[in-house]
């Protein structure tokens, strides 16, 4: 019985923490990968659908407030310009961020591999 209980911890101890530490790069850019992309571009889209800018774009050459006259379009073309530009300005930037992220998620394994192995020789 003793027996089998040492076999069974040998082979939890391979199977789960040798076999969890060695799958994790593989991990790291299959699913892990999947994942990190579907939350950086989930977010870009999401923004893009909070900031409404299909919206803005759509009315834009709409007038504000029903008002018909020159003068109301004029003002309304210029102000949905100008809000146009702040929201895009905005958008840019936070999918300038999220790419930058799923960069540094790319990066960031061989990185630390790197880290490792060159301290790991430093202190042989």
């Amino acid at each position: 019985m003793a027996q089998n209980i040492a076999l069974i911890g040998i082979k939890y101890f391979f199977v789960d923490l040798v076999g969890g530490v060695l799958s994790f790069p593989v991990w790291w850019y299959t699913r892990g990968l999947k994942l990190a992309a579907r939350f950086c571009f989930g977010s870009i889209k999401n923004q893009w659908l909070g900031l409404g800018l299909s919206v803005w774009l759509k009315n834009l050459f709409v007038p504000m407030y029903g008002e018909t006259a020159i003068s109301g379009r004029i003002i309304s073309f210029f102000m949905r310009i100008a809000v146009l530009i702040g929201k895009g300005v905005l958008f840019i930037i936070w999918s300038i961020v999220m790419v930058l992220l799923f960069v540094v998620y790319l990066l960031v394994l061989p990185f630390v591999v790197l880290n490792i192995i060159y301290h790991a020789w430093i202190f042989t």
